[in-house]
């Protein structure tokens, strides 16, 4: 009982963190909106979703280290792996900066100062992601959530500060990157024990285990990101722009049910890995996230049917309104979609990689699929349901032989 108690309550701190960080993100776009205009706005969202680029390759770094738990936090891999990371930061801020001075120079009108300010979004992603990770590892999840927060709080704030100090148009740029330099430092500053331990040699087998899952968990989380925007990106592309403007705030308010699966592998990341390590199955504690996040996509479904305009008027307002009969369908589907999040850290942890690229090979499929058949909100939402489903499959296929599948841990009754 007392274990499970401390499940819930880690639960709900790393969900309240990645909430405040999501809802400071949303808070912030916003403010940018509304004080830099449609053409400000335009540019500045550009450069942003550069940088979103960088963050989602970088993110891949936190499950990385959280894998590598062998039973104990692996702190000698994040007293090296943080400062290989500031010195590959570094030195690429600077040749990209030197870069972006040059095509100022040699190009009239080039915007070389909201360049710059770009450039400087990336300086703490890195570090962030790594302290994350380790933060992770070692089961401090409070910590985890407050970092996570600061990030989320910080972003918003530092924009209307320099927007009020004059900044202007590089402000939501500045401000971004001051969020996250203040993450990565509230975050190390958490992680700091582990930062005094010799870092782990680069012969070390350890070492060259962590590096080899470096490439296909950042091709894990890119076939993540593609997998949940790409129909998003297609409704703005094919769909009128009312209508876009409807799939969009729906695909807003339904990702959110993601936060199930998320919170689910932050908490059992590195008891997966450990558990592999000490090899024993870890297909029980998959089935529970996948069913977890399956019951949570059908519970928020039942409750749109009834309620979904009325929390679409809430959120976004009258005209949104009839987006609450297309919610029901989209959260459904999402239920399913999610379920490829937990799956895909349950492979992570066990370090077959295979299921990386796979899913990889899915996220083309999807964007294919879309090009060719997406002409309405159905077929979008039926392209992503049938590609949640092979993904799904997919891994029930890989799994087989190690006896790691969804419907194996349902035959277990217990994980030890």
């Amino acid at each position: 009982m007392r274990s499970r108690r401390r499940w819930v309550s880690s639960g709900l701190l790393v969900g309240a963190g990645l909430v405040a960080w999501n809802a400071g993100n949303w808070i912030f776009f916003i403010l940018a909106g509304r004080l830099l205009g449609p053409s400000d706005y335009g540019l500045v969202a550009a450069l942003l979703s550069a940088c979103l680029v960088v963050a989602v390759l970088c993110s891949g770094l936190q499950p990385s280290l959280a894998s590598a738990n062998r039973g104990n936090p692996p702190d000698a891999i994040f007293a090296r792996v943080v400062r290989v990371a500031i010195i590959v930061t570094a030195v690429g801020m600077i040749v990209v900066s030197a870069t972006m001075l040059l095509a100022g120079v040699v190009y009239r009108g080039f915007p070389t100062g909201e360049s710059l300010a770009t450039i400087s979004v990336v300086s703490g992603i890195a570090v962030f992601f790594l302290a994350l990770g380790q933060l992770q590892t070692e089961g401090k999840f409070g910590r985890y959530s407050l970092a996570c927060a600061v990030v989320g709080i910080t972003r918003p704030i530092a924009f209307i500060l320099l927007w009020l100090a004059g900044v202007s148009v590089i402000s939501p740029l500045v401000g971004t990157a001051t969020s996250w330099i203040v993450g990565a430092v509230v975050a190390l500053w958490f992680a700091r024990r582990a930062l005094h331990t010799p870092p782990i040699r680069r012969t070390s087998e350890d070492w060259r285990r962590f590096t080899r899952a470096l490439v296909p968990n950042a091709a894990g989380i890119t076939a993540l990101a593609i997998l949940t925007n790409a129909d998003v990106i297609a409704g703005r592309l094919v769909l009128g722009g009312r209508e876009s403007g409807i799939f969009a705030a729906t695909s807003a308010i339904g990702q959110g049910l993601f936060i199930v699966p998320q919170v689910f592998v932050i908490l059992v990341l590195p008891r997966l890995a450990a558990r592999h390590a000490q090899d024993k199955s870890s297909a029980m504690i998959a089935t529970t996230g996948v069913t977890v996040t399956v019951a949570a996509g059908c519970g928020f479904a039942l409750l749109a049917l009834p309620l979904g305009a009325i929390m679409m008027q809430l959120t976004y307002g009258g005209a949104f309104r009839t987006s609450g009969e297309l919610l029901p369908f989209y959260v459904f589907t999402m239920g399913f979609m999610g379920c490829i999040i937990v799956l895909q850290y349950h492979q992570v942890a066990r370090r077959d990689f295979r299921y990386s690229w796979c899913l990889l090979g899915i996220a083309g499929l999807q964007v294919l699929l879309l090009a060719i058949f997406a002409r309405s909100y159905e077929t979008i939402i039926a392209v992503d349901l049938a590609c949640a489903i092979a993904a799904i499959a997919a891994h029930e296929l890989l799994a087989k032989r190690a006896g790691e599948r969804i419907i194996d841990g349902f035959r277990r009754k217990s994980p030890a």
